[in-house]
């Protein structure tokens, strides 16, 4: 049996909330015997191993891993997890018919030990997932295998070191789709130094909240603008701890920006503060939407620059 057995503990437990933990980092390769069995190297996560009996099958997901894997081929028999039903996180993505075994920081265990699942996999580290406490990652790990999705420094790194998980656990990774949505990327990658080329705009990545106005230096997404030559200005991130750089009301206006990017920008937003409503790319209606989470895909990051290389073409130096 490829499935974990199920401790009677276990099937006693009812829905769980939770607190957070985090991601690590170092190659995902699946090795096999002649019997079957599996083992899964974490592509950045030094020295995790996973032993599987069988090639795991059985799959439970946070939305955030289902984002990121879906474009390979490969599906969830649950989902559980945050923004399930954010259009930026989940593109086009039908879930209606996928079962839940969880929502947001919630899951109830005695539905995910029922599913007996091959392994559980989003976002985390070697102790679990990231927004689940001690007590509940024991449980956890007790029914399945914990897989976490890969971190890596850069945007391409992380694409490809998703795209190794995805490939352990069966997704088609040469396929035409994928290939193109590479050179896709590319291709957007230059559209968008091409757009910044002459122009004197600073962006800012934002998530603004009633208490703060929390920015994105030194994430991700902004050293993928910077290699396309943008200047992303915000809050400088924390020696350690939150990532996020943490910039008081009073003193937003002393990183001006051009362009914000907001992180869950749609149609619908509706966020207000007197100071926000006086910075002058929210003046200019010059905004934008970024994500910190979300399809770790080439796809995904190619429609994202596109989005931001338009928004680019359009914008005046308003700070």
């Amino acid at each position: 049996m490829k499935r974990l057995a199920v401790l009677p503990a276990l099937l006693a437990s009812a829905t769980l909330a939770l607190t957070a933990c985090s991601a690590g980092g170092a190659g995902a390769t699946p090795e096999g015997d002649s019997a079957g069995a599996v083992t899964f190297t974490h592509p950045t996560l030094a020295d995790l191993e996973i032993a599987f009996d069988e090639q795991p099958d059985t799959l439970v997901m946070d939305c955030y891993a289902y984002s990121s894997l879906h474009e390979y081929g490969v599906e969830p028999d649950a989902l559980f997890g945050f923004d399930c039903e954010n259009p930026f996180v989940m593109g086009d993505i039908d879930i209606s018919s996928i079962e839940r075994v969880g929502q947001d920081g919630e899951i109830d265990v005695e539905k995910l030990a029922a599913l007996q699942p091959d392994a559980v996999i989003g976002q985390g580290d070697a102790a679990g997932w990231s927004w689940f406490d001690e007590s509940v990652n024991s449980q956890l790990t007790r029914v399945a295998p914990f897989i976490p999705l890969p971190s890596a420094e850069t945007i391409d790194e992380e694409i490809e070191a998703t795209r190794d998980v995805a490939g352990f656990l069966g997704g088609d990774v040469d396929s035409e789709a994928v290939t193109q949505a590479d050179a896709d990327l590319e291709t957007a990658k230059e559209e968008l130094a091409a757009a910044l080329e002459g122009k004197d705009l600073s962006i800012m990545l934002a998530s603004p909240t009633k208490e703060m106005l929390y920015t994105a230096v030194g994430f991700q997404q902004a050293a993928l603008l910077e290699e396309a030559g943008a200047t992303v200005v915000g809050g400088e991130a924390p020696a350690e701890g939150n990532p996020w750089g943490q910039v008081a009301w009073e003193e937003a206006s002393s990183h001006p920006a051009d362009v914000i990017l907001i992180e869950g920008y749609g149609e619908d937003y509706s966020f207000t503060a007197d100071l926000w409503e006086e910075l002058p790319a929210v003046q200019a209606d010059q905004l934008g939407s970024w994500g910190s989470k979300g399809a770790m895909t080439s796809r995904a990051y190619a429609d994202w620059l596109t989005e931001v290389t338009a928004l680019v073409e359009s914008a005046d130096d308003v700070a």
